[in-house]
């Protein structure tokens, strides 16, 4: 395929559906005056409205590797896009928290279908460095979609709850842009080798890295999940800090995406331990330190880790399968992240085992488990260059 057939206009709307992988960050800031407007709903069917989502994404992820095998794959997109605008908006004009719940179930649905599309795009359509340099765009976009995603929630949120949904009508000139300008991909040959296990296509190499991302999602998503709350414990910053702290985070992944092919280039296979080497990094600061300065400058080197990781390890997904399963393996590889931040919670009891208290017990654990991993594959990554070079010389 010539590296250079696809338009700008081609690469920007391939690139926009990325920015439907974080359409659940819309209703976040509406939480609060939804919680004021049912005060007899418990916070934790309140927040279920952001959880129920990425659950719902395995189940989609699923439903795509099985529809892609028998309708082409811009019809799965359709069908991912339309049940997010319908089901999306769907609470701005009408419903209780059990109907919103309701919604919020076929709008998640819609959400993973699209979720390996948006991987698997870029693989058919692009080869080489311009695949490469594709993936770290988007996960740029992806970053920068959480942030206008997360802000025009909050400034619609703030006029009236119910029109913080309508926000979701953002997504139909996406629609449009995959409609009209989005090709097809050419179906791939399927192509059977004699080495790797396969399941649906898929080698045992694919399947280490599902499970080396679910672990990784474990790690990560902690960051997440209470930094808020040891802000405010640690009376570091209230909500207004940590919503900076968390925006930090994604400009910083933002600016990793952009420069992802660069780095790729100058750090090649050592690429993923770069990445550990800033989450490493980002946990021991937050860990130790007790300041928002310090707070803010984990959030960069977090958002920075995050941003390399992303494309790197769904270039390598993609590299390891043939092409005709890519769509398959990216669908999995969801279900990996999904199961990953869905278990990160339960990192708080390996924290009591350990002996580790308090609202950064978590962080004990992350922080040297990353800066292991990043030690362990620059270990790995150069003892295979030693011996693939003494075999060259052998040879």
């Amino acid at each position: 395929m010539n590296e250079q057939q696809h338009g700008i206009m081609t690469k920007s709307a391939v690139l926009s559906i990325a920015a439907l992988l974080y359409t659940v960050k819309m209703a976040g800031p509406a939480l609060g005056a939804i919680k004021q407007a049912f005060p007899g709903v418990s916070p934790i069917m309140i927040q279920q409205l952001l959880t129920i989502p990425p659950m719902m994404m395995i189940v989609g992820s699923l439903v795509t590797a099985r529809l892609q095998q028998v309708i082409p794959k811009k019809k799965i997109l359709y069908i991912g896009i339309l049940l997010q605008i319908i089901c999306g908006i769907m609470p701005a004009f009408y419903g209780d928290i059990t109907f919103m719940l309701i919604t919020r179930v076929f709008f998640g649905l819609g959400y993973g279908m699209t979720f390996p599309l948006a991987s698997s795009l870029i693989a058919d359509l692009f080869e080489g460095k311009e695949r490469d340099a594709m993936m770290g765009y988007k996960s740029a976009v992806g970053a920068a979609a959480g942030v206008v995603f997360q802000m025009l929630g909050g400034f619609l949120a703030a006029i009236d709850w119910r029109y913080n949904f309508l926000g979701l009508l953002i997504l139909i000139p996406i629609y449009l842009m995959v409609l009209y300008k989005v090709p097809e991909p050419e179906k791939a040959p399927v192509v059977k080798t004699a080495t790797g296990s396969r399941f649906g296509g898929i080698t045992s190499t694919t399947w280490f890295i599902y499970a080396f991302n679910m672990v990784f999602n474990i790690l990560q998503y902690s960051f997440i999940t209470n930094v808020a709350l040891v802000m405010a414990s640690e009376k570091i910053g209230g909500p207004a800090q940590a919503g900076t702290v968390l925006t930090i985070f994604t400009v910083a992944a933002l600016i990793a995406g952009v420069f992802y092919g660069k780095i790729s280039q100058l750090f090649k296979e050592y690429t993923l331990a770069l990445a550990f080497a800033f989450l490493g990094a980002a946990f021991l600061v937050i860990a130790h330190y007790n300041t928002y300065e310090m707070f803010l400058l984990g959030a960069i080197l977090y958002g920075l880790g995050f941003g390399t990781y992303n494309p790197e390890i769904t270039i390598r997904t993609i590299k390891s399968v043939d092409k005709s399963a890519v769509t398959v393996a990216m669908s999995f590889f969801v279900c990996s992240m999904g199961i990953g931040q869905f278990g990160s919670p339960f990192l708080v009891y390996i924290a009591t085992i350990l002996g580790f208290g308090g609202p950064k017990a978590t962080w004990m654990i992350v922080a040297p488990t990353c800066v292991a991993l990043c030690l362990l594959m620059i270990i790995a990554n150069v003892f295979i260059g030693s011996k693939n070079k003494t075999k060259k010389l052998q040879g």
